[in-house]
């Protein structure tokens, strides 16, 4: 009986480890996602506020291959944090559609930062 009683107390000491190591984990991932959060604001702010008089220029301007890359700099971060939010709000069980997102994810970062250079 007292083996039982050591060994209960054993696997409760070990689940309360455990159980800190998982609110610390979640507390991580908590900040990261109120930090896309603010970020996915101020970007999409920046976006409203300067919408009408970047397309009142890029209607106005010739088509070009710099217009092209203009367009595809200034909305693909846009994208690229739908996709990031997405990915971290989204509950997904299926480990195949979790790579799948963060594939795409990875390589509309690469994108990103190939465009932007």
């Amino acid at each position: 009986m007292f083996e039982s009683r050591q060994h209960s107390l054993t696997q409760l000491q070990y689940t309360v480890e455990d159980s800190s190591d998982n609110i610390a984990a979640a507390r991580s991932l908590q900040f990261c996602a109120y930090m896309y959060v603010s970020i996915a604001t101020f970007w999409c702010y920046d976006y409203i506020c300067s919408l009408h008089e970047e397309w009142t220029y890029l209607l106005r301007s010739d088509r070009s291959k710099v217009k092209c890359l203009y367009i595809v700099t200034r909305y693909l971060p846009f994208i690229y944090l739908v996709t990031v939010l997405w990915h971290h709000f989204t509950p997904d069980e299926n480990p195949e559609r979790c790579w799948v997102l963060a594939d795409l994810k990875s390589g509309l970062g690469i994108a990103l930062v190939s465009f932007s250079e």
